[in-house]
């Protein structure tokens, strides 16, 4: 007696991998977090997922360096796609804005060849800026291409409603699954921590130089990879903060629940929804933050967090200053950060994700295999 199987869909996902532990010259991203939490979720959702790695290896290069790194990548990227996809149902790539153009287009153009629904998630909050700083020729490749894809998942709701004209278009946000270690619920500000990248649009400077001022028993960790431009200097004879190097991912939710806030107060150009943020939220903490980018959509002001102007200390101080005068106010901000943390758990977003992508596969021709007779 014969019998047909059917095949788990299979994703070709193309995004950047995180294979060895961060370091100052292997930076642990939003994006590679994003795809390694995209791969564990699609594979528990029982598809079968083949990964071409994007990520570009080691930063803070000479320029140089980096225009023959993404040439290379480039190549790399688009010789492996070409020789896999014909074995896959869906081609998933994960990409930034600045990034999009060249790869994106033409993965759609060898998925349109090959009858392939190709799907694109532009990860950050600034896709739009990008796409209209486009000339004239690339915004009309842009619009024949890969903004004609099956589906294309944006960040922030700002971007969705900016191509609100667009079907294809769903808001598919960063999201996270800590699971955190209980805290112990001082119930006031002591211990406040920032993580980050330490570009320094990220606010370093800002949140620096915001805890200098604050009483004794306040102190600031700090955790997060050197960039080019981080000015280590400022933590000379600070009185108020500690530089902790990088941290481990898998350390990440005990670290943030031995603190009571984070201070994250970026003005980074692309800024979405912050991991850092999601991950504290997960963990109870309230965050102190700049009414910048997808920032300002993620966090709920005087519900989960305290927003204040971009580029200012002194609001900063003040914000913390405020949560130290009102503990009632940090109390509900804390029982706020948990709820909205729940509301961006992975599982219910992958799950109507994975929806759409088996959607996409039932509208190619099945392939199955007959399974071996007894």
């Amino acid at each position: 007696m014969t019998g047909k199987e059917i095949r788990a869909p299979s994703i070709l996902l193309i995004a950047p991998i995180q294979k060895t532990g961060a370091s100052d010259t292997n930076v642990v991203g939003g994006n590679k977090v994003m795809a390694d939490e995209q791969v564990r979720e699609l594979g528990a959702r029982d598809f079968e997922v083949d990964v071409i790695d994007t990520s570009g290896g080691v930063t803070n290069l000479p320029a140089w360096k980096i225009r023959a790194n993404r040439l290379a990548r480039f190549l790399r990227v688009a010789w492996g796609a070409a020789r896999k996809i014909w074995r896959s149902d869906v081609v998933f790539l994960i990409i930034a804005p600045y990034s999009a153009l060249s790869l994106a287009s033409f993965l759609w153009a060898v998925c349109k060849m090959t009858r392939k629904p190709f799907v694109v998630r532009i990860t950050g909050g600034d896709m739009m800026a990008d796409y209209l700083g486009y000339g004239a020729v690339a915004r009309w490749l842009a619009d024949r291409t890969y903004m004609r894809s099956s589906r294309v998942y944006v960040e922030t709701q700002y971007l969705r409603r900016s191509f609100d004209n667009r079907d294809n278009f769903r808001w598919f946000p960063n999201t996270r699954g800590i699971e955190a270690p209980a805290r112990t619920g001082r119930g006031r500000v002591e211990k406040l921590i920032f993580v980050a990248r330490l570009d320094m649009d990220k606010g370093l400077a800002e949140a620096l130089e915001a805890c200098r001022r604050l009483p004794e028993h306040c102190h600031l960790n700090v955790f997060g990879p050197g960039m080019s431009d981080t000015d280590f200097s400022l933590f000379d004879d600070h009185p108020r903060a500690t530089y902790g190097g990088v941290l481990d991912p898998a350390a990440i939710p005990r670290v943030l629940s031995e603190h009571d806030l984070l201070v994250y107060p970026s003005y980074y150009r692309s800024e979405g929804y912050p991991g850092a943020i999601l991950e504290a939220f997960q963990c109870g903490l309230p965050v102190v933050a700049a009414r910048w980018g997808g920032v300002s959509e993620l966090v709920e002001h005087e519900e989960s967090g305290l927003l204040v102007e971009p580029r200012s200390a002194a609001e900063v101080e003040a914000a913390i200053k405020r949560l130290l005068d009102e503990p009632d106010l940090y109390r509900r901000l804390c029982e706020g950060a948990r709820r909205r943390g729940d509301h961006f758990r992975s599982a219910d977003w992958y799950d109507r994700v994975a929806a759409e992508l088996r959607s996409l596969c039932r509208k190619q021709t099945p392939r199955v295999r007959l399974a071996k007779r007894p």
